[in-house]
């Protein structure tokens, strides 16, 4: 008695089964196409929303690493001062003070030829004004004659800005002459505040 019962249980619920899957199979042919299709733009609307978060994580990842990064190179240049290039060859202070100064906002940098250069070692461009930069890298003051060539570089590659650029002092000669020519002295302290802020170690 109680096996027949069981058997008896076991056919109705096979029953109950083969009619719900009846009635969902019906439901799919009577929707038919329109179902499939909302399923699609379903589907499309998902990676969509998914393909927005992803983006704007992106975003949010990249305006907090900036200044992340920024803070970094601060936080490593804070040390730097211009007497470390002393250590520097000629070639290789004018080839950092490029990279120094492409951090520091200048756009176009690029070094001029190592002969014939015509007293300017670095080109480049801010704030819609170009630049010519004459790089001195010893001990000792910088003279007037660098006050020169600056200036005699600055008119023959048609710039509006002339710059004596070194990590030390400037003759009291040379400054005379830069205040009547209009060119830029930057010694020890405008090269350190450069090189803390671009970080990067001589």
């Amino acid at each position: 008695m109680p096996a027949r019962r069981k058997k008896q249980r076991v056919s109705l619920l096979c029953r109950v089964a083969g009619a719900l899957a009846d009635l969902v199979d019906a439901c799919f042919r009577t929707l038919g196409d329109g179902f499939a299709a909302f399923v699609h733009l379903l589907g499309r609307l998902i990676f969509l929303i998914f393909r927005l978060l992803l983006f704007l994580l992106k975003k949010i990842f990249f305006c907090l690493s900036c200044p992340i990064s920024a803070l970094i190179r601060i936080i490593r240049g804070k040390n730097n001062s211009a007497s470390r290039c002393l250590k520097l060859s000629g070639e290789a202070f004018e080839e950092y003070a490029a990279d120094v100064l492409a951090d520091n906002g200048f756009k176009h940098v690029q070094l001029t030829p190592a002969s014939g250069d015509q007293g300017v070692d670095i080109l480049c461009e801010r704030g819609g004004r170009r630049y010519a930069i004459q790089c001195k890298n010893y001990q000792g003051a910088v003279g007037n004659f660098a006050v020169q060539e600056a200036y005699a570089g600055m008119q023959y590659y048609g710039c509006d800005v002339a710059v004596v650029l070194c990590p030390g002092t400037f003759t009291q000669s040379a400054r005379q002459l830069a205040e009547s020519t209009g060119v830029l002295l930057w010694g020890e302290r405008r090269l350190t505040h450069m090189m803390q802020i671009s970080g990067r170690r001589p």
